[in-house]
């Protein structure tokens, strides 16, 4: 039986679990509706906002999603070197007298 997850997860997120935790945490610390910097959390009473958990839910979201290439221009492939040495010595060994 397929589940449904409690939110749509974005197709960037490599890691579901620590993207689904982050979320929830960020959902449970929000700002007060009539102090917007104060946080709503009763763990966090008193606190600025964005306080810790907040923070620290906002860090997990961004490392649980895939880092976003950057392109620098053509890649350039350098010629490939002679094979030596495989099937004979690459160089050759005085003789013993």
């Amino acid at each position: 039986m397929i589940t449904q997850h409690r939110r749509a997860i974005p197709r960037t997120v490599t890691d579901v679990l620590l993207w689904l935790l982050a979320s929830d945490v960020a959902t449970a610390h929000q700002p007060q509706p009539h102090q917007p910097d104060r946080c709503a959390n009763l763990r966090c009473a008193d606190q600025a906002y964005p306080c810790p958990p907040a923070r620290d839910a906002h860090r997990a979201q961004q490392a649980a999603i895939r880092p976003q290439p950057r392109a620098r221009g053509r890649a350039r492939v350098a010629a490939p070197a002679p094979i030596t040495g495989w099937f004979r010595p690459s160089r050759t060994q005085p003789r013993a007298a």
